[in-house]
Parts: structure tokens; sequence; C-alpha cells
């Protein structure tokens, strides 16, 4: 009998010390691990092109903005700052143009612009991700490129809304561009249709 206790203890002891050496991954939307980058990976950025670094950041990105994501509404008056935020709105109009597809929401004090077409202007996904730094690429042109192919990303897997959405209260998780009070360059990385 003693001999089960102190195996028992054993084995005890050693499942205690193999689980503390687990760590929990979050996951995607699609239920998928989301795994960091390692050093390695980040020193080979460099040589991969702006299309795949966006597909291999992505679940990363979209984890940074649902956990850093602002209120739009807790943001002061005169603050300038490129930032993931979280705002619910109406929707006051849809722009359709065939180039410059865009949803007009009201949201307090602003009106918003979501950029929602094929060519989108703007910085705001890849300098509100905490996840992105310049020194981790070739050069300018690599950076740049990047932040076209993170648009692109972002407004392929959103849902599209049309002109039924006029009216219609909206949920949105936005990378956004703020100046002088005016909310600029908005790509959104969510957008819901209905109050929370």
């Amino acid at each position: 009998m003693f001999k089960n206790a102190v195996f028992k203890i054993l084995f005890l002891s050693a499942m205690t010390i193999s689980l503390a050496g687990c760590h929990v991954v979050d996951l995607d939307e699609n239920g998928k691990p989301i795994i960091p980058m390692s050093a390695a990976e980040a020193g080979l950025l460099k040589n991969m092109t702006p299309e795949a670094i966006s597909e291999k950041l992505w679940p990363l990105v979209k984890k940074d903005a649902r956990d850093n994501a602002v209120e739009l509404s807790s943001i002061k008056k005169d603050t300038s700052l490129v930032s993931f935020v979280r705002f619910q709105g109406v929707v006051s109009s849809l722009d359709e143009s065939v180039i410059k597809k865009s949803l007009i929401i009201k949201s307090g004090d602003y009106d918003i612009e979501l950029q929602i077409g094929s060519i989108i202007k703007g910085n705001s996904i890849r300098d509100s991700a905490s996840i992105i730094s310049f020194d981790k690429f070739k050069n300018q042109i690599q950076f740049a490129q990047l932040s076209k192919a993170l648009n692109k990303k972002s407004i392929s897997q959103i849902i599209q809304p049309d002109a039924s959405w006029a009216g219609k209260t909206v949920n949105v998780l936005a990378a956004v561009t703020i100046n002088n009070n005016k909310i600029t360059y908005a790509v959104p990385l969510e957008i819901k249709e209905g109050a929370l």
C-alpha cells in the first residue's frame, strides 16, 4: 500500500511538472491555432512577397485588433492617432462607385467612410498593428506593398454590404487614422449588422 501511495505521488508530481511547461494558444475565428512568429520566421519576411507576408500575419493582425481595439467613443477630441477601433453606428449611405466603394456610418459625432472597394487608401491596418515594425522588412517599398496587401486581405474577408444596409445599425472593428477630429483611411476588419 505504501508503494502505491509513493507511486501516485510521483505520478502526480511528474504530471504537474509536465503541465507547467504547457502554453495555451489562442485560436482564430476558424478555430485554428494562432502561432506567434519565431525570430527566424521574422527574418524570413525580407524574402517573402507582400501577399505571402499578409497571409502569414493576418491571424496575428486580427488577434491584435480584437485584443487592443479602443472604443471610438473613448477617444478624446484633438487626438491624432492610428489605431484599431470598435464602434456602433447607423449606415447613412453606400457609395457603390466601381473603384471607390465605401459605406458611410454615423457614429456619435463622426461620419465614418469605411473603404470597402477594390482600391483602399492609407496604411491604417499596417500602422495599427503592434506586431509589424519597419525594421523587419527589406526596404520601404516592401513595407508600403505590405500595407496594400493587408488592405486587400481585409476587404476580401468581410461581408460586402449592399444598399439594403441603409438605415441599419452595424458594429464595426476597423483600423482608422484620426487627424484633427477627422477619421480618414478607415478600413474594416469586421462589419456585423445589428445592435450589440
